[in-house]
């Protein structure tokens, strides 16, 4: 009886949220930055991990399109630099797929995965695209965040629950007791809360926020940054330390804002600092001296990998084989590369853990600069301004948190992650929003 109970409880949900999505497509962009932090899915054969929730809302939400085509009248025109970004996507897009075909031509039996490879491609590029379109107005910009924000509640909460020990087995890396929360993998935990937690602590110091949603953020950012301690990525810790001094750059340079409340924020970055150091020591004082990934806690591993490193010489001992192969082939197949996920059946190898090398070795050189031009018209995206000076933080928030994003592509293949297509779409709308916030003269204030 309460099988059947669930069963229509998530009938009757599931139901009510294809609506809601219908009467208004954007809604779906909304769910689709909650979703992309929950990668717990059924084996899917060959497909892995390239299909979940998120793939299912945004099939709602192109369906949505279709039949509610309101958003048509209500998109605005392409600026320059979002003409720039979507050329340099799509150029991308065409030599993934012609690297794809012109290396299966000559390299048998791996055809299906190279393929699925490719098709994943086309779909992130449609999904950034998808979000230029439905993304026009500060408050669906603002939706998108709202949802990356549930999201990111969610993986930190379960990430919470794997602290006591008491969670799923799907919450933990099976060998290494690493938290992995509501993603596949421990990895995949940063490139979701990482960006979003640098992104709200700008936002918890705007002058309008109000005080519930600053604690709100304040509770999600403490929350965001233990779990990221769980997953015991070293990379992440980093990162969290980077986006201080990130934070306080803005806080420099922005003094005599009057969008700022510069008072705050400098507490909020003493209080980080402060929190660091305790935590450094805590590990410093817990750690018994025998670094092993099966044994060593996970909270300790960020800080212990890197004291035992310095000491060794040694960071990473497989990122460093990588490069060195991509080094010593990379004449091979400079300029289409040696195709989707052919790299590791060629040459005996995991998946290279560097976004760029990866694509230069997949796509070549070509493959490469292409993806640096959509990078950086992004980026560019990003600087520009509308009369709105909180919004106008905001916009530049999420070109620092993009920034941190790809430096975590550094050190894996990031071109899978949902969260940075989503990162990229929501750049790329930054220019349709600036734009209907400066003909809205009197919708928005100048704060």
């Amino acid at each position: 009886m309460i099988i059947y109970a669930l069963a229509g409880f998530f009938l009757v949900l599931g139901g009510g949220g294809i609506y809601w999505i219908l009467l208004n497509p954007v809604r779906g962009i909304y769910l689709a930055f909650f979703s992309s932090g929950i990668l717990v899915t059924m084996p899917l054969g060959p497909l892995r991990e390239k299909v979940g929730l998120t793939e299912l809302v945004i099939a709602i939400t192109w369906a949505a399109m279709v039949i509610n085509r309101k958003w048509i009248f209500e998109r605005k025109f392409v600026d320059g630099r979002q003409r720039i970004a979507l050329l340099a996507a799509l150029v991308f897009l065409l030599i993934y797929a012609i690297s794809c075909f012109v290396n299966n031509a000559s390299f048998y039996g791996f055809l299906i995965p190279s393929v699925i490879e490719t098709a994943n491609i086309v779909y992130v590029v449609l999904l950034m695209i998808t979000m230029l379109f439905l993304v026009q107005t500060p408050e669906q910009w603002k939706g998108c965040l709202f949802g990356w924000l549930a999201g990111a509640a969610v993986v930190s909460l379960v990430g919470f629950w794997a602290m006591t020990g008491s969670a799923p087995v799907w919450a933990y890396d099976e060998f290494s007791g690493r938290v992995s929360s509501t993603l596949r993998f421990e990895n995949q935990v940063p490139s979701y809360l990482v960006p979003i937690m640098f992104i709200a602590m700008v936002w918890g110091a705007l002058s309008t926020t109000s005080k519930l949603l600053r604690f709100i953020l304040v509770s999600l950012i403490a929350a965001m940054a233990v779990t990221l301690v769980l997953t015991g990525s070293r990379t992440a810790f980093l990162l969290i330390i980077i986006s201080l001094f990130c934070m306080a750059f803005i806080f420099l340079i922005n003094l005599k804002n009057s969008s700022l409340m510069t008072g705050y924020l400098g507490l909020v970055i003493i209080t980080s600092v402060v929190s660091l150091f305790l935590y450094v020591g805590a590990v410093i004082a817990a750690y018994d001296g025998h670094y092993s990934l099966g044994s060593t806690p996970s909270w300790q591993r960020p800080v212990v990998v890197l004291i035992e490193g310095s000491h060794s010489g040694v960071i990473d001992q497989s990122r460093g084989r990588q490069a060195e192969l991509v080094i010593a082939n990379a004449d091979d197949a400079f300029i289409l590369g040696h195709g989707p996920k052919l790299s590791g059946v060629k040459y005996r190898i995991d998946e290279i853990h560097n976004t760029f090398a990866g694509v230069f070795f997949e796509a070549g050189a070509l493959g490469l600069v292409s993806l640096i031009i959509l990078y950086m018209a992004l980026f560019s995206c990003a600087l520009r301004f509308s009369r709105s000076g909180t919004m106008n933080l905001l916009f530049i928030a999420a070109g620092v948190a993009f920034i941190l994003l790809c430096l975590y592509g550094m050190t894996m293949y990031g071109l899978r992650q949902r969260s940075l297509w989503l990162m990229c779409g929501l750049l790329l709308s930054i220019p349709s929003v600036a734009n209907h916030i400066n003909r809205s003269v009197h919708a928005y204030p100048v704060r």
